[in-house]
């Protein structure tokens, strides 16, 4: 039935088994703008569960929510980076995919914080999501994933012990210098020109050896952009603990190879989490 103004509903309490409810609001025009408050709880999840809107929790130091899945494709923007934080007025849920927290496909427990606020919150594109250029809020919301709860070095860059590639790339310039292209210059930390596969090479792979085994939660990738407009727009994963028997990763569905959204340029970096982790020495 209607809910208008103060009027009582005909049911006082919806009930639904459905993980989607789709909610039709009509408005006359009007100045001051009109809205709907919209509360409800599950029996799943009882500590909470948040999908569609801005960050409404009580202003506390630490909260948890739960976010469904599918929450990459509502509608809503957000705006920071997983290392800036998050602007307050972020759909919280689809921030979280975006800092990689949680996958999509599955959604999950989302443990984060509200901090002070920042002057300028820069965009990022990171697990298929591209977030906006923000300014100065009040608080901004702060991700924390499970290990770093446990463990404050969860989140340090893991050292590559070895770079190794299917190929490399042998440049003569016009001037007829040469100029290597070896897999050592893959690093994120290389400032000259990167590592780049033969032109007309097939299946080219970069591999980094780990040393010993680790758990590796994400990757960040770059182009080159000394000369070359030169970078990777899409790539698959796969790991080994022997370099002998690869397997590809599969993401949180299992089924299929996942395939990562890489670049659009050779100037920004990109971040994609491993939702689960791979824990490997060697990594393609």
């Amino acid at each position: 039935g209607p809910y208008c103004r103060n009027s009582v509903p005909s049911a006082p309490l919806l009930v639904t088994n459905s993980s989607t409810v789709t909610v039709l609001f009509n408005s006359t025009s009007h100045r001051s703008g009109r809205g709907l408050l919209l509360s409800y709880a599950t029996s799943q999840h009882p500590e909470g569960v948040w999908m569609g809107g801005s960050s409404d929790p009580p202003l506390t130091m630490c909260f948890s929510v739960y976010c469904p899945a599918g929450c990459k494709d509502i509608h809503g923007d957000i705006w920071g980076n997983p290392s800036q934080g998050y602007r307050d007025t972020s759909v919280l849920c689809k921030a979280a995919v975006h800092a990689g927290v949680i996958a999509d496909e599955l959604g999950g427990q989302v443990t984060l914080s509200r901090e002070k606020g920042i002057t300028l919150y820069e965009s990022a594109f990171a697990n298929g999501l591209c977030s906006k250029r923000g300014s100065l809020s009040e608080k901004r919301l702060i991700f924390h994933k499970v290990c770093c709860l446990l463990s404050p070095a969860c989140d340090d860059v893991l050292e590559v012990v070895t770079f190794n590639a299917s190929s490399w790339w042998h440049e003569v310039g016009v001037l007829g210098q040469d100029r290597a292209w070896v897999a050592e210059w893959a690093a994120l930390s290389t400032t000259s020109h990167s590592w780049a596969a033969e032109p007309d090479g097939e299946a080219a792979w970069l591999e980094l050896d780990l040393g010993t085994r680790r758990n590796v939660t994400g990757i960040i990738t770059k182009g080159s952009s000394e000369q070359h407009d030169y970078y990777v727009t899409s790539y698959h994963v796969s790991s080994s603990r022997d370099r002998k028997n690869w397997r590809p990763y599969r993401g949180s569905s299992g089924q299929e190879e996942k395939v990562f959204e890489g670049n659009a340029d050779s100037q920004g970096e990109v971040f994609n989490a491993f939702i689960p982790p791979i824990i490997a020495r060697y990594i393609r």
